[in-house]
């Protein structure tokens, strides 16, 4: 058995090696989700509806306005960092352009490999370059992208109650049971943010049994209990980080979800086109808190897309062209940060000693 002196060697060469075949997968998927637009693009200039279609649109576009939309969504990932640096232990205080570095790096590398690693990477590349403990690093980082996903869930449950959407007929009852099951996920994370206790016990009662299997089931089954005891230990510490932290995290929350809502409503309005302003809050909420059942699965955000255009097209009250032109100016911002991001992996791999002491609180 190797000595423990050891032990963080080997998990650093395994943990660069995961981040570097990300880089190359991601710049792979960029390439080929590219070469599937171009594609899609030049089948539909094939057919006459398709190219009077994509003509119109383009004769309507506005190169400044859709600039400006994707620079205000830009801007989300910003307060994405800052909300993650909120909820960190006291004393770690990150660079906010450092930090939205690795949260832009983690997109990448979800993007890339399978299961949530962009997220454990990214808590990774804090606490190797800013020296954030790697156990409250990615406790923060998971109670963060909690917090969202709870606003966004609250958000479209609120929408829905109060604002006579523009659901398409026979599917409202499919729209309202899918916004019951958002809205009370959504309630469910906030108080599993605020007490893991549950998440602790629901996990030793779903892996328990496991862990008296023999060989190789059994011992995978206690290393995924002692990892689940872990999570529940340290997002209990992140629980108490007092209203300050949590109400700086909120903000945070709330500031990402309206850079990127103002920035599609940008984007709508740099095609000229029609759309339902609580329509479209409604559409970016769902899909954003839906997108979590889509969370462990590599290029999530797909589905994400699918999901933003067949809403775009029903409670946002648009017509299915200029939805899919919105749809696609989205998906060409992923695109264009997921560059960004492959560039800020190079940067962590090449700069990822710990910071802390030199970059202070700027």
């Amino acid at each position: 058995m190797p000595n423990q002196a050891d032990q963080p060697a080997a998990s650093d060469r395994f943990q660069t090696d995961d981040a570097r075949r990300g880089l190359s997968r991601g710049l792979w998927t960029i390439g080929g989700l590219c070469l599937a637009i171009g594609a899609a693009i030049a089948a539909l200039l094939q057919t006459d509806v398709g190219a009077a279609t994509v003509l119109d649109l383009v004769a309507r576009a506005q190169p400044g306005r859709l600039a400006l939309s994707m620079a205000v969504m830009t801007l989300a990932f910003l307060c994405m960092a800052l909300r993650w640096r909120s909820l960190m232990p006291a004393g770690h205080h990150p660079p906010a352009g450092g930090l939205m570095a690795i949260v832009l790096a983690g997109l990448l590398l979800n993007y890339a490999l399978p299961g949530p690693l962009g997220e454990l990477g990214a808590a990774w590349f804090a606490s190797r370059r800013y020296g954030v403990p790697l156990a409250m690093s990615m406790a923060s980082g998971f109670a963060a992208r909690l917090m969202g996903l709870a606003v966004a869930a609250l958000t479209a449950a609120v929408v829905f109650l109060t604002v006579d959407l523009a659901v398409p007929e026979g599917y409202d009852r499919l729209v309202a049971a899918a916004v019951l099951l958002i809205g009370v996920a959504g309630v469910g994370l906030l108080v599993l943010a605020a007490f893991p206790e549950p998440l602790r016990r629901l996990g030793h009662l779903l892996v328990a049994p496991l862990t008296r299997a023999p060989g190789i089931v059994g011992s995978l089954a206690l290393r995924v209990q002692g990892a689940i005891d872990a999570v529940a230990r340290d997002l209990a510490l992140v629980a108490r980080s007092g209203p300050a932290a949590w109400g700086g995290a909120a903000l945070w929350t709330l500031a990402s979800h309206t850079s990127v809502i103002g920035g599609v409503l940008i984007a709508i309005s740099a095609f000229q086109a029609p759309a339902d302003l609580a329509g479209v809050v409604f559409t970016y909420a769902t899909t954003t808190a839906g997108a979590v059942a889509l969370f462990a699965l590599p290029g999530s955000q797909l589905g994400w897309d699918a999901m933003f255009l067949g809403l775009l097209a029903g409670p946002g009250a648009m017509n299915v062209g200029d939805a899919s032109a919105v749809a696609l100016t989205v998906r060409v911002h992923h695109l264009a940060v997921m560059l960004l991001g492959a560039f800020a992996l190079v940067w962590l791999l090449r700069t990822g000693t710990t910071q802390a002491g030199r970059d202070g609180d700027g």
